[in-house]
């Protein structure tokens, strides 16, 4: 079963607690695909510090912290993340501009994108494709790609700065 004490202790915890984490996280998300990846980081960060855990310690007062920050985190990245893509999507001009010109802006904007998404590594275009274009999960698409729902983040996470820097040089954005 296990080769290390360590290993044990984790496989322990991680039974005794997976259900309540997941069942705490999908009270705070509302998503099940999102509540599934929150109770996965959440025990990557509880692996990351076994070392702090001793034998016969209650971890979900633990587990509950790491569950509320990941939620935090998550909810404050896509906020900023909608906002930065809305605000180059939108308008990034006076009211002045004419709708021609907008248009233009906005196709141009397009193929900007288009462009640099066509430029990613093949691994991390295929990921930002199935997540943005597919609307599949990061867990969807680790099963698809085989790869793990936390590759599959980090690559989605390069591809969207990637993108937003960019399209930020392109259009003369700071943000």
């Amino acid at each position: 079963m296990s080769d290390s004490p360590p290993k044990a202790h984790f496989e322990k915890l991680f039974e005794e607690n997976n259900a309540k984490v997941y069942r705490f996280a999908f009270k705070l998300t509302g998503d099940a695909n999102r509540a599934q990846e929150i109770t996965q980081l959440c025990f990557v960060r509880l692996w990351e510090n076994m070392h702090q855990v001793k034998e016969g310690q209650d971890v979900f007062p633990l587990l509950f912290v790491y569950v509320k920050n990941l939620v935090i985190d998550e909810t404050r990245k896509l906020y900023r993340e909608k906002k930065a893509m809305a605000r180059v999507a939108d308008n990034p001009l006076d009211d002045a501009v004419n709708s021609g010109e907008k248009q233009l802006l906005q196709k141009e904007f397009a193929t900007r994108l288009h462009k640099l998404v066509e430029n990613m590594p093949e691994q991390r275009r295929n990921v930002y494709m199935l997540s943005r274009t597919h609307g599949y999960s990061h867990r969807e698409i680790g099963e698809q790609l085989s790869i793990s729902p936390a590759t599959v983040k980090n690559h989605l996470t390069a591809a969207l700065q990637y993108i937003r820097k960019g399209l930020g040089h392109h259009f003369g954005n700071n943000s």
